[in-house]
């Protein structure tokens, strides 16, 4: 993994004022009333997860992305505050870098709706593409959690990605207690970014913000750094999470697991 050093001025960021502005994205089953076994019926593991087939017949030599950002839920009291804001801010990223990016927002951003998108994105992961997927929303216990509150496991997403052969991907997911998507997915030419551990929850910045504090700071390294490689973008907004939690008495653990070649660039 590599490390970025703190600039004078990534050092002037981090005093911003300190304030109480900011909402937790909690594990989503301590809001989850439902019963065990309906719970149960909507959650997809491996076991749900057929291979993907990769497309030879894709335009080869192409970025593809897929962006999902889900603040509105079913029933209001599950609705988080900036998720599809980090999910409009990571699709005019990756456009701007030549990616062609499906993206789901809110009540788009269904179960059906992204099992979908997954599998079309999958089967677009052959030799010479490139490929990222970023989700922004609920997590809770490796799984992100859809608009219409099924939960999707990190083994399902292994699963679906088992097949591809692009040697160029990036995911990232800015949710809580998503850490076991980094161990999930981790594969040679792959690069994983999480805001959160197996066990600690993400944030939602305040209004200054407008994101979610750990895609603030990946959008704030590439638009404000001028960072053009992936890697020390991580870095950067790791280490900055931990410094803007630290100053809340807050406990986070965003990371990243880099096992692409070299430098990564978007």
């Amino acid at each position: 993994m590599m490390v970025a050093s703190c600039s004078k001025e990534e050092d002037e960021r981090l005093q911003e004022p300190i304030s109480n502005d900011w909402t937790v994205r909690p594990d989503f089953a301590t809001l989850d009333t439902r019963p065990q076994d309906v719970i149960a019926s909507f959650t997809l593991t491996e076991k749900d997860a057929e291979l993907v087939k990769p497309d030879e017949n894709v335009v080869k030599g192409a970025k593809y992305a897929l962006v999902i950002g889900i603040s509105d839920y079913s029933g209001t009291q599950n609705d988080l505050q900036y998720c599809d804001d980090d999910a409009t801010d990571w699709k005019n990223r990756l456009v701007s870098e030549g990616y062609s990016v499906t993206i789901l927002l809110d009540r788009n951003a269904t179960k059906s709706a992204i099992e979908s998108a997954v599998n079309s994105l999958a089967s677009k992961s052959i030799a010479g593409n490139e490929i990222a997927f970023c989700y922004s929303g609920h997590g809770s216990r490796g799984n992100i959690v859809t608009t219409d509150l099924y939960y999707i496991s990190s083994s399902w997403f292994k699963t679906k990605f088992s097949t591809a052969k692009s040697t160029k991907m990036m995911f990232c997911f800015d949710a809580c207690q998503i850490g076991a998507m980094k161990t999930a997915l981790n594969a040679t030419g792959r690069v994983i970014a999480v805001a959160s551990s197996t066990s600690t929850y993400s944030y939602d910045g305040d209004a200054s913000m407008r994101n979610g504090v750990f895609t603030y700071y990946q959008m704030y390294g590439f638009d404000n750094l001028s960072y053009t490689y992936l890697e020390p973008d991580c870095s950067y907004a790791c280490s900055s999470m931990k410094s803007w939690a630290s100053a809340r008495r807050l406990k986070v653990a965003p990371s990243y697991a880099d096992s692409y070649s070299g430098n990564f660039d978007l």
